[in-house]
């Protein structure tokens, strides 16, 4: 991806870019008090943002918040965020089962009443083992699925339709003529996050940083979110672009 530089830059290219993202991190902000309502703002907002990278063909550009209409940008927002939900609703599930492996475990240990080991004390060491490897393996899961739910969410952002996101058949060759480039966006997406991560553990012992913990990471997730729906929309875009020259 040769314009790498411009997508990273473009939640602060500017005053009006600056001024944005500032409203953009409140909102984010807002997300952390406010359950769900206002990360769906924000996700429709970004939605916004794919979309005249692929329908437009420009650049990416923060977009005006005022005189947006937040009824829109909500129903944008949960039509993604409803997209999502379905395809990762499966790893959620296994994932639950194994917590439930996990948990269970301790109640196999429980002694007698005489104060014996229980007869169950292996099952008890098979339950947390399986628990742990049904998490482990979830783990894994998720990691291609979210390189494919780029792809995903950025035909349903470009048709403004639900049900787009979940017709495999239609956007599939779209990501695959375009996998190299959103294996390059999800890389990266994994690499600035891990930076990140070792950054906050780092202000976590410093008296002064971690003062200011709370705003770098609200500030943090919502640069990542902008900057991760320009990374797919590209992706998509240059996908699209690959599959019709064929």
């Amino acid at each position: 991806m040769n314009d790498l530089q411009p997508i990273l830059l473009f939640p602060v290219r500017d005053a009006f870019a600056r001024k944005q993202f500032l409203f953009a991190s409140l909102v984010m902000l807002a997300g952390m008090i406010i359950p769900i309502l206002p990360m769906l703002v924000l996700m429709g907002y970004g939605a916004r943002i794919m979309r005249q990278i692929i329908d437009e063909d420009k650049g990416p550009a923060m977009l005006e918040w005022q005189g947006s209409d937040w009824g829109e940008l909500l129903k944008e927002g949960a039509r993604i965020f409803a997209v999502r939900l379905v395809y990762i609703l499966p790893i959620l599930l296994f994932m639950g089962c194994g917590f439930i492996f996990i948990f269970a475990s301790p109640f196999f240990f429980t002694p007698t009443s005489n104060g014996d080991v229980s007869a169950f004390a292996p099952l008890g060491g098979i339950s947390m083992f399986v628990g742990f490897g049904i998490f482990m393996l979830a783990t894994l899961l998720s990691l291609p699925l979210g390189i494919i739910l780029g792809a995903a969410e950025a035909h349903t952002v470009t048709k403004q339709s639900f049900q787009a996101g979940l017709q495999v058949r239609e956007w599939w060759p779209i990501f695959r003529n375009g996998i190299g480039t959103f294996l390059l966006a999800y890389a990266f997406t994994m690499v600035v996050s891990m930076i990140f991560s070792i950054v906050m553990q780092i202000a976590m012992i410093t008296i002064v940083l971690i003062c200011i913990l709370p705003f770098l990471m609200v500030g943090f997730s919502a640069y990542m979110m902008l900057v991760m729906n320009a990374l797919f929309a590209k992706a998509y875009a240059t996908g699209r672009k690959t599959l019709q020259t064929v």
